[in-house]
């Protein structure tokens, strides 16, 4: 019965993040203007170089952003199911997650233009990245 509860807690939670990346994703790309981001950096929120950033993201990188969004809602769906695709979904989120990120950090720099609270947030979303993908393989031999 433990068991059976801490999956739910835990597919649950890796649903609730999968929803709320989604979300982000589709807000910062699809929905926001440039006043939002201007409103954002008037009220500190934002520095005025993340904003630029923002405004310069490559389409590509826009395009796989998008993908990790719905595979890592996909996953946490699967995961939900006990269908073992989840982890093969799951691997592949972390795999375009880390494009994006060393494409962010180490060719991009955005390092330089947000603050350390940020670059603390993205290294926790890498680490639940990270896990989702433990899981979800974990899940998987606990049913062979």
């Amino acid at each position: 019965m433990r068991n059976i509860a801490s999956h739910w807690l835990i597919s649950g939670f890796l649903l609730l993040w999968g929803m709320a990346y989604a979300f982000l994703v589709i807000f910062t790309f699809a929905l926001s203007t440039p006043e939002h981001w201007a409103e954002l950096v008037s009220q500190r929120r934002i520095k005025a170089e993340y904003a630029e950033y923002i405004s310069n993201i490559p389409v590509w990188v826009i395009a796989i952003t998008f993908v990790a969004a719905f595979t890592r809602l996909l996953g946490a769906i699967l995961l939900l199911l006990r269908n073992s695709w989840a982890f093969c979904v799951y691997a592949i989120s972390l795999g375009v997650v880390m494009v994006i990120m060393f494409r962010g950090f180490v060719l991009a720099d955005v390092a330089s233009v947000i603050r350390p609270s940020q670059i603390i947030l993205e290294v926790v979303f890498l680490l639940i990245s990270l896990f989702a993908v433990y899981y979800a393989k974990k899940q998987n031999r606990g049913r062979n």
